[in-house]
């Protein structure tokens, strides 16, 4: 019922907030490790630091993000991950009683909302591609089974902003 691809797992219940936990816990991983060597340099200047996150940690924690559909839950794990490495890049801890969105501004690095810019680009993406690809066809049908009782899961194209409205036809 699951398998891993390129470092995520595909599950056939498709539970999102295993999935960014999984890719939180590895950047955290990969953050740690760079803890003495790069974060903790003081020769080194935060703008290099900041720059050396954005390569390595960030794109394994938002790995697939253009195609998963987030929620309060995910966000915020993709938020305190990323916060906690941007204050051990700066030297601050919770006790030092910084904000977060002081974290950002010393960094210089923009809140979690660029995930949005990257489901745009991909949407935009999808568009140009030709009508007999795989993933085109992926997105625009839509499954023909009865679903489950309860509430049901928010699909991709749901979780867009307004411009989806005319993304869907539905004008």
């Amino acid at each position: 019922m699951s398998f891993k691809y390129l470092g995520a797992n595909i599950t056939s219940t498709r539970n999102l907030k295993e999935e960014v936990k999984t890719q939180t816990t590895k950047a955290s991983l990969i953050s740690g490790y760079l803890r003495d060597i790069i974060w903790q340099n003081k020769y080194m200047s935060s703008r290099s630091k900041v720059r050396i996150y954005k390569a390595c940690g960030r794109p394994i924690m938002t790995y697939g993000i253009e195609t998963r559909a987030d929620n309060t839950t995910t966000k915020r794990l993709l938020r305190t991950t990323e916060v906690r490495t941007l204050r051990s890049i700066t030297g601050y801890t919770l006790y030092d009683w910084k904000r977060s969105e002081d974290v950002r501004e010393t960094c210089e690095v923009e809140e979690v909302r660029w995930a949005r810019n990257k489901r745009r680009e991909w949407r935009d993406h999808m568009d140009r591609m030709p009508n007999d690809r795989l993933a085109k066809i992926a997105r625009e049908n839509r499954p023909n089974t009865p679903r489950p009782p309860g509430r049901p899961p928010i699909r991709w194209y749901e979780s867009r902003s307004s411009s989806s409205q005319l993304f869907l036809g539905n004008h």
